[in-house]
């Protein structure tokens, strides 16, 4: 475990919410490595002090009169309750249960809700850290980034060496975009890092690239054959269509 992806765990460390190996791997590095473990410290001891300390104000003792008194002015005037009859009762049932059937439905649509590009865009900015964007193999060899996944994913991702565009290859690692396994390949323009996720699709055609803005991010989604991709970056539109241009050509 390197320090980019301790202090990724960090938290879910110290609140116990790791799996066994990943909780070993961390207390080995955590032993091995004093920077990793003095942030280990300062965290512990500001929950401690946090618990330790009392934050707790009693409210005023006539809050509770002035909110009622203020309630009691707003509430709308008192009309005589009207006798409702069966059949009104009746509609009203139904259209209540239709109401919830189409809110369960609509719930049970996670593509409705968050799309690919959202899910993204969310994962490219979990993986940025202090100390760069989290990368399970760095290298800026095309061949050794793109044989590091067989045997952990059921495709082989596509890693371009762009370096002659401009674009450095920093390495890769493996992700998920909703509720797919990805591969995320990391390049760097300027200052700038540029994740493209690719994922097994279910279309079997090329798609044309479509560009969005979501939270400051630009990113770019396009289809080739059984695969889905989309790139994320914060450059500007310009570049990162410069970027996809040379990462989908031939």
């Amino acid at each position: 475990m390197n320090c980019a992806l301790a202090l990724r765990m960090l938290d879910g460390y110290i609140d116990d919410e790791l799996d066994a190996a990943t909780a070993a791997e961390m207390t080995g590095h955590l032993a091995a490595c004093p920077a990793c473990a003095g942030l280990h410290a300062q965290r512990v001891a500001v929950r401690t002090a946090l618990r330790a300390a009392s934050l707790r104000e009693v409210a005023p003792p006539g809050l509770r009169k002035a909110i009622v008194r203020e309630i009691e002015k707003s509430a709308p005037p008192r009309h005589p309750a009207r006798t409702v009859r069966w059949w009104q009762a009746l509609a009203l049932g139904a259209s209540t249960a239709l109401m919830g059937v189409l809110g369960g439905w609509w719930l049970a649509q996670p593509r409705l809700l968050e799309t690919f590009p959202d899910f993204a865009v969310a994962q490219h900015v979990a993986s940025l850290t202090p100390a760069g964007p989290r990368i399970d193999v760095a290298s800026s060899d095309r061949h050794e980034v793109r044989p590091w996944f067989q045997g952990r994913l059921e495709f082989a991702p596509m890693v371009r060496d762009l370096s002659a565009q401009g674009f450095d290859l920093l390495g890769a690692r493996v992700d998920r975009v909703g509720n797919r396994q990805a591969v995320a390949v990391v390049y760097r323009l300027h200052n700038h890092n540029i994740s493209v996720f690719s994922w097994r699709g279910t279309s079997d055609v090329a798609n044309t690239a479509t560009e969005a803005t979501i939270r400051g991010f630009n990113v770019v989604t396009w289809g080739d054959r059984d695969m889905e991709f989309a790139a994320v970056a914060d450059t500007d539109s310009a570049e990162l269509r410069r970027f996809v241009a040379a990462y989908r050509a031939p």
